[in-house]
């Protein structure tokens, strides 16, 4: 097997809320989707995704995609799309960094090797450990009235884990959760997600003054430095993101004993060959981990889907259901949801197929 054509499509994303609302004055209503296709010389055909969040979130942006792409697609023709590690190394050799371009490729190289094994990717990955994944709902940083309605609307279809935005000033982000609070039962799990807002001294005094509250702060600061002091001297458990970009960072803060939980988003790190390795050290030292990506629509959430689905449930503290935040599908087959969990089915590779009727026409393609 042969990679013989990879073909280039974007669309745009519309969230279906108001705004998509983050710290530092971050709004959104819509994201531009890649949706890269490899076809081989047997025909065959696997498809990956990626789908940064707007251009101001992580290094990745959607309209570099393509130029990204001119130097990976002629590294990758040629090559047999299965032996993934390889892959790898000619993308690596072709260009230097760029990971969420890589992993486009990357997911449709999953893709084709479960399809020409028979079998659903999870099962390359470790198998099916979780059948029914714990999802959590992002409640976009606004109003307290607004964020108390959409939680209330959250539970009401069964989820139980929440990831709160915050981002307004210190002091009005501790009035805030504290109101929302009123409302939290005792099996939920929340995690207040900065983006990296605060300096340290802040998110020491609003971890401090909510010492009770049982809640993770999520990347309370930018710098990977500040947030192991808040995890050393605040009063909950940290979770980093933005701050953790590749395997020798995942490494450098288990060694500094630096975090308690982590966000693994698989375009970040180039796919899910190297996604995978980064699941097994965490789960091997005890961190549970949110798989997910940036944004997306059915074929990123398949993607991280089956690594989530591979991962021991100690190791898995919840994922997403990204698809099911935009106005628009890319593809079918997507994992179902149902009472705040996410279920994958049992078709080979990915098993989702993009909806070409609303990709539309091709934007690129390699051989020209």
């Amino acid at each position: 097997m042969r990679i013989e054509r990879l073909t280039l499509y974007t669309a745009e994303l519309h969230y279906a809320g108001a705004a998509y609302a983050f710290a530092g004055g971050r709004s959104y209503r819509a994201f531009t989707s890649s949706v890269v296709t490899l076809t081989t010389d047997d025909g065959r055909q696997g498809f990956g995704e990626v789908c940064p969040c707007g251009p101001n979130y992580m290094p990745a942006f959607a309209g570099g995609l393509p130029s990204c792409l001119d130097q990976l697609a002629p590294a990758v023709l040629g090559a047999d799309p299965r032996q993934t590690l390889a892959i790898n190394a000619r993308m690596d050799q072709a260009l230097c960094g760029h990971a969420y371009a890589k992993a486009a490729i990357d997911l449709a190289c999953w893709d084709l090797l479960g399809k020409s094994a028979g079998v659903p990717v999870y099962i390359l990955l470790g198998g099916l450990l979780s059948d029914a994944m714990p999802l959590h709902r992002i409640v976009p940083l606004a109003d307290a009235d607004s964020m108390t309605r959409d939680l209330a609307g959250f539970r009401a279809d069964g989820f139980r884990h929440f990831q709160i935005k915050l981002g307004h000033a210190m002091a009005d982000d501790g009035a805030l959760l504290r109101e929302l609070a009123v409302t939290k039962q005792p099996d939920e799990i929340w995690v207040g997600d900065v983006n990296g807002a605060w300096r340290r001294d802040e998110a020491l005094r609003f971890s401090r003054s909510l010492a009770d509250l049982d809640i993770y702060l999520e990347q309370p600061c930018a710098s990977y430095e500040a947030c192991r002091s808040v995890r050393r001297l605040g009063c909950h458990p940290v979770k980093l993101d933005e701050s953790i970009n590749s395997l020798a960072d995942v490494r450098r803060a288990l060694e500094d004993d630096a975090m308690d939980a982590m966000s693994l988003k698989v375009s970040k790190f180039g796919g899910l060959t190297r996604s995978r390795v980064i699941r097994d050290l965490c789960v091997d030292a005890g961190i549970p981990l949110t798989i997910e990506d940036a944004w997306g629509s059915g074929i990123a959430t398949a993607a991280y889907a089956h690594l989530a689905a591979s991962t021991p449930p100690s190791g898995l503290l919840n994922t997403t259901d990204l698809h099911g935040y935009n106005t628009v599908q890319l593809a079918t087959g997507a994992p179902q949801v149902s009472d705040g969990r996410m279920v994958l089915s049992d078709r080979a590779g990915l098993g989702v197929e993009p909806d070409f009727s609303v990709l539309g026409q091709p934007v690129r393609q390699w051989p020209a």
